[in-house]
């Protein structure tokens, strides 16, 4: 249902976007303008150590964590790992604003 979710958003943004799991997002080879989306709410201890892994690398992607607006100890801890933090229903402003599409940043891939 996420990915659903993930494939359409990218589509009406209008970037390109590959599903990948746990194992191929930290082998991946990020750039600083990437924006890994992570939904924080499934298994939220291995998602966390995801974020703070994927957050360590050189050159550091960016990392945008899906969660619902109650879960408000695992966005604490999420924020304080240096996450980009997005509510379901606010997903697509928050990864646009993260690739740069409608704010300041470069632009990048999903």
């Amino acid at each position: 249902m996420f990915a659903q979710r993930a494939r359409a958003m990218t589509g009406r943004l209008g970037v390109a976007a590959e599903g990948i799991d746990r194992a191929g997002a930290l082998a991946h080879g990020w750039h600083a303008t990437d924006v890994v989306l992570v939904q924080a709410t499934l298994r939220p201890e291995r998602q966390l150590e995801l974020v703070q892994q994927l957050r360590q690398r050189q050159p550091r992607p960016r990392v945008v964590a899906v969660t619902g607006h109650l879960e408000t100890e695992l966005r604490r801890r999420l924020k304080a790992e240096g996450a980009i933090l997005a509510a379901h229903s606010a997903m697509d402003r928050v990864v646009a604003r993260a690739l740069g599409i409608s704010g300041d940043a470069p632009r990048g891939r999903a």
